[in-house]
């Protein structure tokens, strides 16, 4: 085990649950010290506790606002003063609602795009300097949604499409500065938050969704960290969304004739047929790890 001067330290947004605990997981037992953000201190004291004294790492937490610039800046400064180092930056805080477009409020397409891209975006500025020290290391956690157009995500996708754009250009612009770059493209992933996104997909986006099938968090980390180990830059958990990384352009088509059989067959009144019933309003929604 490392000597805790010496411990390479991972800071992890979406930390409390889902794919980010699931990651933190993966680096403590290879004697990372992990740094846990999020929003509920209530979640994080609970997983802090929980992982305390289980593995060859240490684990830190912090209550952190991904949507806040300022909050990222002071969380990333504070865990460099403590530490003196951060040698990996995973963004997997997320929210997702699913919908068809006619039938979500403005208001849930920016939650979902200020979350999901500028939270993101917020952290790795924040952190780039540090990563620079330790010539470390960026995985961004994006989504399958973020290869085709799925009905059902005109509020989510754009986002991790957003991502996908953001981690082309980092990996160009931060490879001289010594910084590995990589982005994770999840499928269905077992996860609280799936199980609430479960619960109001249109009826065509869950008969889509079901095709994919679903993997855990631990396996999904578990790849997703090797990968990035081996100097990949596509993370892919799955054949599925390894062939969707390589062959979209081609699948695309095909894929948009599937959904538009499906619409039509389901498809009785409007855009809003299959929809399912009303949830919480925009700012009650609550944010998970992807």
């Amino acid at each position: 085990m490392p000597s805790a001067a010496a411990a390479k330290v991972a800071v992890i947004s979406g930390g409390s649950s889902g794919i980010g605990l699931a990651c933190a997981r993966y680096l403590l037992e290879r004697g990372y010290r992990v740094v846990l953000l999020a929003r509920d201190m209530t979640r994080l004291r609970a997983v802090e506790a929980e992982l305390a004294g289980s593995a060859a790492g240490a684990v830190d937490i912090a209550s952190v606002d991904v949507d806040d610039p300022i909050a990222c800046q002071a969380a990333i400064d504070e865990v460099f003063r403590r530490h003196g180092r951060i040698d990996w930056l995973i963004t997997s805080a997320g929210t997702a609602e699913p919908g068809m477009f006619l039938d979500l409020d403005l208001a849930i397409h920016r939650t979902q795009m200020t979350t999901n891209y500028f939270g993101t975006l917020h952290l790795v500025r924040a952190a780039v300097p540090a990563l620079q020290e330790a010539r470390g290391r960026i995985t961004l956690i994006s989504s399958a949604a973020a290869f085709l157009g799925i009905v059902g995500y005109s509020a989510y996708a754009p986002g991790k499409f957003a991502l996908r754009a953001l981690a082309e250009i980092l990996r160009l612009e931060l490879e001289p500065q010594g910084i590995a770059v990589g982005i994770a493209f999840p499928p269905d992933t077992e996860t609280p938050q799936l199980e609430r996104e479960r619960q109001n997909r249109p009826l065509v986006t869950r008969l889509v969704s079901e095709q994919g099938g679903s993997m855990t968090a631990a396996e999904v980390a578990r790849r997703i960290l090797r990968q990035a180990e081996a100097g990949r830059f596509i993370l892919a958990p799955s054949m599925l969304v390894s062939l969707l990384a390589w062959f979209n352009s081609l699948y695309g088509p095909v894929f948009a004739w599937w959904q538009r059989r499906l619409l039509r067959r389901f498809t009785t009144q409007g855009s809003r047929a299959g929809q399912a019933s009303s949830g919480p309003g925009p700012r009650d929604r609550p944010r998970a790890s992807r």
